[in-house]
């Protein structure tokens, strides 16, 4: 590897570090203005910044299909990767919430694609992010039977599973 090389490693990876902790100072005072009894963890997971919040306050993070969680990602998302292409995703997780969503979603399109198997004819389900549409149709994507295709505008875009 030529110096050169080296060189553009080290500065990418000082700036994975200086974003991750600009992330983290970000997190933790936005924690403080909501008045959320929170800890805050953030880590560099390959491309992806990860920031993990627990505490006390946890459950309202979670309510409401994770709004608040939500939002909270969609805003330093916005912050941080305004106008960088380049710039890491940023994913907020609690509890492990996100994996334990991801199986569910898979579930319940395994269980849906059955039933539009069975009855030929399409089903719609519930309007859903386009994190938790993507999971889905990936689910379903090797799947003999049944096809999906996002319907809809905004945030109510939802996921149809149509039998092929």
């Amino acid at each position: 590897m030529t110096e050169s090389q080296l060189t553009g490693q080290s500065h990418r990876n000082s700036g994975r570090e200086r974003s991750t902790e600009a992330v983290d100072l970000f997190c933790r005072d936005l924690v403080s203005k909501l008045q959320l009894d929170l800890s805050v963890e953030v880590t560099q997971e390959g491309e992806s910044i990860r920031v993990n919040l627990t505490g006390p306050d946890r459950s309202y993070l979670l309510s409401n299909t994770a709004a608040l969680l939500n939002g909270m990602e969609y805003l330093v998302n916005r912050v941080f990767r305004a106008g960088k292409e380049e710039a890491p995703g940023i994913v907020f997780d609690s509890d492990h919430y996100r994996q334990h969503r991801e199986a569910e979603l898979i579930l319940l399109a395994q269980m849906a694609s059955e039933k539009v198997t069975a009855l030929r004819k399409p089903l719609t389900l519930q309007p859903m992010s386009p994190r938790e549409r993507r999971i889905v149709h990936l689910a379903l994507a090797d799947r003999n039977g049944v096809h999906t295709q996002s319907e809809g505008e905004g945030d109510n875009r939802s996921v149809t599973i149509y039998p092929s």
